[in-house]
C-alpha cells in the first residue's frame, strides 16, 4: 500500500486502484481479483469458510456467556476473550453444552447462558 501524495485525496475505487482513508492518512493500493462469491464457493477456500462457520458459532455461545456476567464481571472477560475461549474449544471437538458449563465455571456464571 502507498500513500497518497498531493494536495487532493480520494477515497473509493477507480479502475483496479482502490483509493482508502485509514487512522487519517490517505493510501491507495491495487484492486483485489478475489470477490466474496469465489471465496464462499471455491474449493480452495474450503478451510476458511469452515473457521467462518466455527467462528460464528462461537460468537453465539460467548453471546449467550456474555449476556450472563454482571456488570462487575465485563470488564475481566471481554466478548472477544470468551469468544476466542469458545472457538479453541470447538476447535478442540467439545460440544456446546459443555463449552457452556465450562466457561460457567470459569466465570463463575449462575443461571443459564442462551444458546444462540
Amino acid at each position: 500500500m502507498a500513500k497518497q501524495a498531493g494536495i487532493l485525496k480520494l477515497t473509493g475505487t477507480v479502475g483496479t486502484l482502490c483509493f482508502y482513508r485509514r487512522e487519517g492518512i490517505y493510501y491507495v493500493r491495487r484492486k483485489s481479483s478475489l470477490t466474496g462469491r469465489r471465496v464462499k464457493s471455491d474449493p480452495a477456500f474450503g478451510e476458511t469458510m469452515r473457521y467462518a462457520a466455527l467462528l460464528g458459532k462461537a460468537a453465539g455461545i460467548a453471546s449467550g456467556i456474555y449476556k450472563t456476567l454482571t456488570a462487575v464481571q465485563k470488564p475481566e472477560w471481554p466478548y472477544r476473550k470468551l469468544t476466542g475461549q469458545v472457538m479453541q474449544l470447538l476447535r478442540q471437538g467439545t460440544d456446546e453444552s459443555t463449552i457452556i458449563e465450562l466457561l460457567k465455571e470459569r466465570t463463575h456464571v449462575t443461571g443459564s447462558a442462551k444458546n444462540q
